[in-house]
């Protein structure tokens, strides 16, 4: 790790915290407790010794960007030490210490978009709280009222927040776009009118990029940092400039972002936080003493109370620096490979090719986001440069150079990590060729679709995969052949992981088709049996479906809260038997970008889905309403795995006489609930595992269609691959239960399992010579049929058996053997028997099934 210093202190770290979902981006010690916030939605509370969370909170639907500590009047009033939040769903949240866990005591509400900066404002009675906002406002709030004061409005666009001890309130914004530059970043000085009014007596106009923190230095006033690389000390009166630090420019002679500021006041050093994974160490004269790298851009930087600071990444790490303890160089030695090994890959850079395919910089204003924060690259003197898309101001604000995309680029516009040059023969002359793959992808599946792409000829595909084999230095093909030998006749290694279609699932899966046009009708239907909604009601209920049913306007169309608030209405009012059409517009408005902005809390959701009374409909529209709301809030959906698993045991009938959207619906939750949970920690999410796991078992017993049953064995699949405590274990698997027979109706079409055993064995060569399958699990079996081809759900079962054989928990004893047969249809098929004993059916001729896209 490039670490230097040219002062008596030195800072090394310490304690590297691990545990977040996302990028770090507020950081706040609280008596001793290091306490940070994530773009996981997730506020962590630390031990630091331990390296270890004390308590997860997820109180929050979305990324948490600022912490600060509750002051003493605020502790002596609350009788409780705490914190405050801010985050991008726009509130301001307050946490109090009772019984050693922090919960919410207060919500404070008015900001209208994401809330980026807190800071105290002493006043000669009780101090406010201050808050800036992208809504372009600061406001100051009474805490014990929980009201807001007053408004300091008319920034540009982002706020960051500063109370001075002599009562004077500091302001920065980010500036607005104008052409191909972001303009008008200022600071203001505010002064104090009355105790609910403040003039603006000073704009500063000298900084060159948004400013993006304002932090206290006592006995001199305060400092700035801001995207032109600099850290401005100011004056506290008038905030004239005393010292400038400039960061250091890159190879392209720019400096690299300052996103975060920190004042050590027992060492009297400024600390930085850089987008250039720099935290830099500054002394009041402006002088750099010392250079910390990181393997990833800074979001923050805090000072810690005992004199220490710790910086939160984009890679989901806190860590803590100390010129105090001894140098750790267990951890200095990882920091140092973490660093090495980020260098290596941002020196790649992005393709030429890529670059020439991103759309140019100078033409981003005739591009629109499709939701605010979105991330958008564009060429600009040709290299990639990032910009994030602001909702609230219609501009693209810059992010930075985009230094590296894997260690390949990109073919046909898509990023991989390796693209392979190749050359192939053919009539016309040498064809020069790319082949994009990334790590973990079977070769015989890539080289299969670009023999496909290209129109080659077959005979050539064991010669790609094996070329694509030996450049993936990484990579193992699986071996599906006997392990005492290979097909070649070399000693057999171990198959190492393989990648699947299927699963681990990647992405999250949605209801988003409707009959809209339907629904103000059937609401203004149940509304003469229920009168809940006035005309008032109705016009904003109309006005909603009208944004609902313009999809293509998605980017640039809202729903406000007034609309929100009239759907709720109807959940809060109408009984179960009729909340159908209003849990179908809360499921809609989950695909809209804002929906989830609005829609935070599912408690109404989940009355209703769990009433004894409720609808057939009202079940499954209610579970499709938290499948919506997974991709948005995926910590709270795992958060509630207990509650809905509970609901469907005792509230629900058995699950063979659900109708077959409500089994749908619920497998596709639990689906996303796999994903959700590979996200996770060991500690927490493991009960949550079984809870699923189990969940899926009942499941396969139940009215499964085709899809239904795809989805099942995809998430089957994802927890035993992807979810990262335990695997197998820690379902225990009790999902290998018997699985049912359903009845025959399009038997073309469907799949038959059975299982009956939790011991497995290997997994031999077979070949297919019919279009007809068998897979069993052996001792006793699991048996798998489809007629005329391979299905969807077949082809996740053969995954799930070869997925097994790659976890590591179920050792060398437990794995799988693959038979096949061919069956001959009758009118009046019925399965036949089981088999009893490994082999009973099996071919052993010819090459390992390689089609097996694993």
């Amino acid at each position: 790790m490039a670490t230097s210093s040219t002062s008596g202190t030195t800072y090394s770290i310490a304690h590297a915290l691990t545990g977040h979902g996302g990028a770090v981006r507020a950081i706040a010690d609280v008596h001793g407790t290091v306490v940070t916030g994530a773009m996981d939605a997730t506020v962590l509370c630390w031990d630091v010794v331990s390296s270890a969370p004390k308590q997860s909170i997820y109180e929050h639907s979305h990324w948490v960007t600022a912490i600060v500590p509750l002051d003493a009047a605020h502790e002596a009033i609350l009788l409780s030490e705490g914190f405050a939040t801010g985050g991008m769903d726009t509130h301001v949240r307050i946490f109090t210490r009772s019984d050693g866990l922090y919960t919410c005591v207060a919500v404070l509400k008015g900001h209208s978009s994401g809330v980026i900066s807190l800071s105290w404002l002493q006043n000669p009675t009780t101090p406010q709280l201050l808050s800036g906002s992208w809504d372009g406002t600061c406001r100051g709030w009474d805490i014990a009222s929980q009201t807001c004061r007053f408004v300091l409005p008319d920034h540009e666009n982002g706020v960051c927040v500063l109370g001075l001890p002599n009562g004077v309130i500091a302001t920065g914004s980010t500036g607005k776009q104008q052409g191909n530059q972001v303009v008008d970043a200022r600071i203001r000085m505010w002064h104090a009118v009355s105790p609910t009014e403040y003039a603006l007596t000073r704009t500063l106009s000298d900084h060159q990029g948004p400013v993006r923190q304002l932090v206290q230095v006592d006995a001199i006033g305060f400092a700035s940092c801001s995207n032109d690389g600099s850290i401005k000390l100011r004056a506290a009166d008038d905030g004239a400039v005393l010292v400038t630090c400039q960061h250091p420019l890159n190879h392209e002679g720019k400096p690299g972002f300052v996103l975060g500021l920190a004042y050590l006041p027992q060492s009297q050093h400024l600390v930085s936080a850089s987008e250039d994974s720099t935290a830099r160490v500054w002394s009041l004269d402006g002088t750099c003493v010392q250079t910390i790298d990181h393997p990833s851009g800074l979001w923050c930087v805090s000072a810690l109370a005992n004199g220490d600071f710790a910086t939160g990444a984009e890679d989901k790490s806190v860590r803590v620096f100390s010129y105090r303890t001894p140098r750790n160089d267990a951890l200095e030695t990882a920091l140092a490979t973490q660093v090495a090994e980020a260098h290596v890959q941002a020196a790649r850079g992005p393709s030429a090719v890529e670059v020439e395919s991103l759309p140019p910089y100078d033409m981003r204003a005739s591009q629109v986001g499709k939701s605010d924060g979105m991330v958008q690259m564009f060429r600009r003197d040709n290299v990639a440069w990032a910009c994030q898309w602001s909702a609230v101001s219609g501009t693209w604000l810059d992010i930075g150079q985009v230094t590296g995309t894997g260690s390949g680029g990109v073919v046909d516009g898509e990023a991989y990590d390796m693209v392979i040059p190749v050359e192939i023969e053919t009539p016309s002359g040498v064809k020069k060729l790319e082949i994009g793959y990334n790590q973990g992808q079977n070769p015989f599946t890539v080289a299969q679709a670009f023999i496909d792409k290209h129109l080659l000829n077959p005979s050539y595909l064991k010669e790609i995969a094996d070329y694509i084999s030996d450049r993936s230095a990484n990579y193992q093909p699986p071996i599906l052949g006997d392990r005492s030998t290979s097909a070649s006749g070399a000693p057999a290694v171990s198959p190492a992981p393989v990648a699947s279609p299927y699963f681990p699932l990647r992405t999250y899966a949605t209801f988003d088709s409707a009959k809209i046009a339907k629904l103000l009708a059937t609401v203004e239907q149940f509304n003469t049996l229920h009168p809940v909604l006035e005309g008032t009601d109705l016009a904003q209920l109309g006005a909603l479906i009208t944004t609902l049913q313009q999809t293509s306007y998605y980017h640039s169309s809202t729903i406000t809260k007034s609309q929100v608030a009239t759907v709720w209405k109807l959940l809060d009012k109408w009984p179960p038997t009729h909340a159908f059409p209003a849990l179908d517009l809360v499921r809609l408005m989950l695909v809209h970008p804002m929906g989830a902005t609005h829609i935070t809390d599912t408690t109404a959701v989940l009355r209703h889905a769990f009433a004894r009374d409720a609808a057939d409909a009202t079940r499954f529209l209610a579970i499709r309403v938290l499948v919506n709301w997974a991709p948005h809030a995926p910590t709270k959906l795992v958060a509630q795995i207990d509650a809905v698993a509970s609901g469907i045991h005792s509230s629900w009938p058995p699950t063979a006489s659900w109708s077959k959207p409500l089994a749908l619906s619920v497998a596709t939750l639990w689906m996303n609930a796999t994903l959700a949970l590979s996200t996770g920690r060991d500690d927490e999410h493991s009960a949550a595992a079984k809870i699923v796991s189990t969940q899926l078992a009942e499941l396969l017993g139940g009215n499964l269609d085709e899809e239904a049953l795809g989805r099942v064995l995809v998430a089957i699949g994802s927890l035993v691959r992807h979810v990262p405590f335990g695997g197998v274990e820690s379902m225990d698997m009790v999902w290998i239960r018997q699985w049912r027979f359903p009845r025959l109706s399009r038997p073309s079409r469907q799949v038959y399992c059975a299982a009956k055993s939790r011991h497995f064995r290997r997994l031999r060569p077979f070949t297919p010579s019919c279009r007809t399958y068998w897979l069993c699990w052996t001792n006793p079996e699991v048996v798998a049929w489809s007629k005329r081809g391979v299905n969807r759900s077949l082809e996740c079962t053969k995954a799930l058996c070869f997925s097994l054989t790659t976890v590591p928990s179920l050792g060398p004893s437990r794995d799988i053997t693959c038979c096949h047969m061919q069956h001959g249809w009758r009118r009046q098929w019925r399965p036949p028997r089981l088999f009893k004993r490994v082999g009973m059916i099996e071919q052993s001729d010819g090459a390992p099934f390689r089609s097996l896209s694993l």
